[in-house]
């Protein structure tokens, strides 16, 4: 964080394009957009903010202020470069959009906010992979179609983990599921035989905290399909909470205290698509899943 003292009075944004000759007048106005200029340790984002002489304006680093990026919807930005962007996807909200909802995406959002704060506004965002929508948790998109193809061939590599809050407690702490997942008609998942349309599936697990009516588990993805996550809990008996469509026959004495689906992506670890550097990102576990374990 960059902090200087004002020694003329005036208004904000004429101090902030002196002080900060080395940027652009459009990146200046985003960064009061986004929160990111403290006048006295508060944020504002008026470009008319009356300044007097010994007032304390402070720049918040790319790093602190991306932190504090909210866009639409409740969607954070945890990370940004010129080649990536990860954002923390709220539950309830689709990753792309479809023949009936096409702004209210995390996809839609993204771009919106990345064409805003390209100065050409020519910004370009792609999706690298999916959650479903009653899922929440971190989620990258590519900037540039290179970024998009090495992530998307790369992607089995890298490591992906998720909490999951399921009815009950496994018997097995931790354990391996797998099985070939296909879909129906209905376009949900089974686990069923191998055939020239189903697919191998990998599912680590381990129980991470148990009370009397849920479990908090830690999922690690060998494989990326479909509802695998949610397929594989199922079949292990204890189905994640609020899942709907993947209880079974449990479904109909199972209440769902959430409204929401208790799955959420907390862990991602990649090498960056141009520099190669190894990328590693966390996300907390989310309130609601949290009070349903206390």
């Amino acid at each position: 964080m960059e902090t200087f003292v004002v020694h003329e009075n005036g208004q904000l944004l004429d101090c902030l394009l002196k002080t900060l000759a080395g940027l652009k007048r459009t990146k200046i106005k985003n960064l009061l957009k986004f929160k990111s200029i403290l006048v006295n340790g508060v944020a504002t984002t008026k470009h008319n903010h009356p300044l007097t002489v010994g007032d304390k304006v402070s720049v918040l680093t790319d790093k602190k202020a991306k932190n504090k990026q909210l866009l639409q919807f409740g969607i954070q930005i945890v990370y940004e470069d010129d080649s990536i962007i990860v954002i923390n996807k709220p539950a309830g909200l689709l990753t792309v959009g479809t023949d009936k909802i096409r702004e209210r995406t995390a996809f839609y959002q993204t771009f919106e906010y990345v064409k805003q704060t390209d100065p050409r506004k020519r910004g370009r965002v792609f999706i690298v992979h999916r959650l479903d929508r009653e899922a929440s948790g971190l989620l990258i998109l590519a900037k540039n179609m290179l970024a998009k193809t090495f992530l998307q061939k790369n992607w089995a590599k890298f490591q992906k983990k998720y909490f999951a809050v399921v009815y009950g407690t496994p018997k097995e702490k931790s354990g391996t599921i797998s099985s070939f997942l296909a879909e129906n008609k209905f376009l949900s998942v089974y686990s069923g035989k191998k055939t020239e349309e189903s697919k191998y599936a990998v599912t680590k697990y381990q129980v991470l905290k148990s009370n009397e009516k849920y479990s908090l588990i830690e999922i690690t993805l060998e494989t990326g399909r479909k509802h695998q996550i949610r397929v594989h809990l199922q079949d292990l008996g204890h189905p994640v909470v609020g899942d709907d469509r993947y209880c079974g026959k449990m479904g109909e004495t199972l209440k769902n205290p959430l409204g929401r689906l208790a799955l959420h992506a907390y862990y991602l670890a990649f090498n960056h698509p141009i520099t190669k550097k190894d990328m590693e990102f966390k996300s907390d576990l989310p309130k609601d899943l949290a009070k349903l374990m206390r």
